[in-house]
């Protein structure tokens, strides 16, 4: 009886000691970002340029941008996933530009060539700082289509609730990060411990743009069914495209680019 007692002590000690480790390093779990500076190897061949903004809280991000080719045309502004640097999501983008649309591929602090360590609160004076930034371009926030890659989506759903967009695009969408992680560490009490929580669910009926959602069925980063209460939660208008044989990573494989703008093409009929 003594052993077994022993034994249940040290199993609950390891087990607090794993909760409080995970605790301490979850910032490093969820942002993974790559650092460095982003070389013209990355947006050759593009009109993007690199440009600088101004936080409120004193940081200068460096992001890549190029002006819609026509009035009349919008600008995607990508808030991209938890992984990488914008430099990687050029390819991805490319589309857009090759149609005339504009681009804004905005880097966080801590990423890229960018100084600061992410954040929640971070990320969100990140977004500000880039709407700021836009206006300053002369760029109305009606010809703003605000998109949200994985992680991103937590941004672009708490700036879509503070301003009208002429859309919001979701890639990926969760609940929130404490479900996610619940998700994936459902042995621990993960969705108490979480800091940066990104509660889409609680705010998406108070987005005042139209909406779309996108989503891989083959997701096992973010579940589908996060992305389809998100969806059912949201105000409309709104259209949702679940793609049966996609992933998390391999959404463009499926087309996925021809639908968005078939999208934003009837939202100006």
């Amino acid at each position: 009886m003594a052993n077994v007692k022993t034994f249940i002590i040290y199993a609950i000690f390891f087990y607090l000691v794993i909760i409080l480790i995970m605790f301490m390093f979850q910032r490093s779990l969820l942002y993974l970002p790559s650092k460095g500076k982003i070389d013209q190897f990355y947006y050759a061949e593009t009109d993007l340029k690199k440009v600088e903004f101004i936080t409120s809280d004193g940081l200068v991000l460096k992001s890549l941008f190029k002006k819609p080719s026509t009035s009349e045309k919008s600008i995607i502004m990508v808030f991209h996933g938890n992984a990488g640097h914008v430099g990687h999501r050029v390819e991805k983008f490319r589309p857009f530009l090759e149609e005339g649309h504009g681009l804004f591929l905005v880097e966080y602090r801590g990423y890229g060539e960018n100084s600061g360590k992410p954040s929640e609160i971070g990320f969100y004076k990140d977004g500000q700082a880039a709407i700021n930034f836009l206006s300053k371009q002369n760029i109305p926030k009606n010809k703003i289509v605000v998109y949200g890659e994985s992680l991103g989506c937590g941004l672009a759903v708490k700036l879509s609730t503070q301003d009208t967009f002429e859309a919001i695009i979701l890639e990926a969408p969760y609940t929130s990060i404490a479900d996610v992680a619940s998700h994936h560490y459902w042995y621990l009490p993960a969705k108490f411990l979480v800091l940066d929580r990104f509660d889409i669910l609680s705010i998406i009926k108070n987005i005042k743009s139209p909406l779309l959602v996108i989503h891989g069925a083959k997701d096992d980063v973010i579940s589908i069914n996060f992305s389809k209460k998100v969806f059912k939660s949201a105000p409309e208008p709104k259209k949702a495209i679940f793609v049966s044989d996609a992933g998390h990573n391999n959404l463009y494989e499926f087309k996925i680019y021809y639908k968005i703008n078939h999208f934003l093409k009837e939202l100006k009929e």
